[in-house]
């Protein structure tokens, strides 16, 4: 389905849905930069305030963005007739804005590890929610492929254990860094592997590129800040594109699907 051929609720949907997830990929961004950054700086010294007030505005910013365009999806949503999908969803993500809006303020400062893992995977949740409205309204809905959706709940998994990992006070707990690393190298062999099939969902070679760049960073500058800041940009764009990967391959027909009168459908 292309969106010339989509109905005008579904452009705006794609099209607002999309420009909210590019903001909370800013808020997430931002977020770990400032995270990452409240760390005691090395001997070499940390950045200067004007760069962490910048950073800081960013965020903000981009936040207020996120609430509006999470009201704007919300009338859109309610205003289409017969879209009770989407009128749930829309109930979702305002949920999810409110509710991260409220960890965030708790996140300043020295806030307890609880409240930065909720404030880290809620930030990721509501990315991938967002990025999963626009593919939505994107790619038609049918069945999810079984290798897609195993691929998708290990990312999830990998991603929920690093969250846990980051927020964690040092030394990192040593059974759940196993199964974090156990995790990751799991999710990156199955999408890998959904990678190399014939005729891939769109977005399922990317979320491949984007695991072995962090695998890649791990390997080359262990706990370095600005490879953890780069891992979570990484996480941030593979959940983006997890999301759309299973959408769309749930859009795909399959080999033997045919058209009424027996005519064969190309994927």
């Amino acid at each position: 389905m292309s969106l010339q051929g989509a109905s005008r609720d579904d452009r705006s949907l794609f099209a607002w849905a999309t420009a909210c997830a590019a903001l909370v990929f800013v808020v997430v961004a931002s977020s770990a930069w400032l995270r990452i950054a409240a760390v005691p700086c090395p001997p070499a010294g940390c950045e200067g305030p004007g760069l962490a007030d910048a950073v800081r505005l960013a965020h903000r910013v981009a936040a207020m963005g996120v609430t509006v365009l999470a009201l704007v999806i919300a009338a859109l949503a309610w205003k289409a007739p017969a879209r009770a999908g989407r009128r749930i969803a829309s109930v979702v993500l305002i949920v999810l804005v409110a509710a991260l809006a409220l960890v965030g303020r708790r996140s300043a400062g020295s806030a307890p590890p609880a409240v930065l893992i909720a404030n880290l995977l809620g930030g990721l949740a509501l990315l991938a929610f967002t990025a999963g409205l626009a593919a939505a309204a994107r790619f038609p809905r049918a069945r999810v492929s079984p290798a897609i959706a195993l691929a998708s709940a290990l990312f999830a998994a990998a991603t929920a254990t690093g969250g846990v990992l980051s927020a964690a006070a040092p030394p990192d707990p040593a059974p759940l860094a196993l199964a974090h690393q156990a995790l990751a190298w799991a999710t990156l062999a199955a999408w890998a592997l959904a990678a190399l099939r014939p005729r891939p969902a769109p977005g399922t070679r990317l979320v491949a590129a984007l695991l072995a760049g962090q695998a890649l960073l791990a390997i080359a500058l262990p706990g370095e800040p600005p490879a953890r800041w780069l891992h979570n940009l990484l996480t941030a764009g593979a959940a983006c594109a997890v999301v759309v990967a299973a959408i769309a391959s749930r859009s795909a027909p399959s080999r033997n699907a045919r058209l009424p009168g027996g005519v064969p459908i190309r994927p």
